[in-house]
């Protein structure tokens, strides 16, 4: 057994570089889909409510403005 991280090392692989770019090349495919599209309609969706008292949850458009920030 090899864990990850030693083959990550072995073939000098960065994950979140790949990561970061499938996700800013996949805003660009949605950003450019009609307005009608569910997936456009939940990029721009904000939820109505409270939850409960917790730490705020990392959502996928957090990510994405850190991604855009770098």
């Amino acid at each position: 057994m090899v864990c990850n991280e030693s083959i990550r090392e072995l073939t000098n692989q960065k994950l979140e570089l790949s990561v970061q770019e499938r996700r800013l090349r996949w805003l660009g495919h949605v950003q450019r889909t009609s307005d009608d599209r569910v997936a456009k309609q939940v990029l721009h969706w904000i939820p109505e409510g409270r939850g409960k008292r917790v730490r705020p949850r990392v959502t996928w458009q957090h990510e994405v403005i850190k991604d855009t920030e770098m």
